[in-house]
């Protein structure tokens, strides 16, 4: 008589989520991407002019230094200086703004992606959702066999 072991084999459904791939396509990432672009645009013009402004400053000290008085060359490097505080300040100032604006954008997308990603899962039975680097992204509760893991080694 043949003995048989009875095995049970459950069909997992699993997906897998190239995020580079789909923020680049999704159309609230090229949204905000446009209306960042836009909103701080007035800012990195000014941000351009005065640059410009400072090199137009110090093309013409540096040409006209040797014929210049002491105290010309005082005033036009106080200038020069004066204008690159302001530079370095309001460079340093719109950075920081938009690194923050980015991040907020970045998370506020996420969690719709996040949110999008979860829904899919649920309504077309997956039960592992992974990142392609293999990051979990969804994962139904009975996949994580962490508790199964500690008990074993305890």
């Amino acid at each position: 008589m043949l003995l048989s072991s009875q095995s049970v084999f459950a069909e997992v459904k699993i997906g897998v989520v190239k995020l580079d791939i789909l923020f680049k396509e999704i159309p609230i990432y090229k949204e905000s991407q446009n209306k960042m672009k836009n909103e701080f645009k007035p800012k990195a013009d000014e941000l351009k002019k005065i640059e410009t402004s400072w090199n137009k400053l110090n093309d013409d000290y540096l040409k006209n230094e040797r014929v210049m008085s002491k105290d010309e060359r005082k005033n036009k490097i106080n200038e020069i200086n004066k204008i690159e505080k302001e530079f370095r300040e309001k460079q340093q100032s719109l950075q920081k703004e938009l690194q923050t604006k980015q991040n907020s954008e970045l998370n506020r997308i996420r969690k719709i992606v996040e949110d999008a990603i979860n829904d899919y899962a649920k309504d077309n039975d997956y039960d592992l959702i992974l990142r392609a680097d293999g990051t979990t992204l969804y994962a139904k509760t009975y996949v994580d066999i962490t508790q199964e893991i500690i008990d074993k080694l305890n």
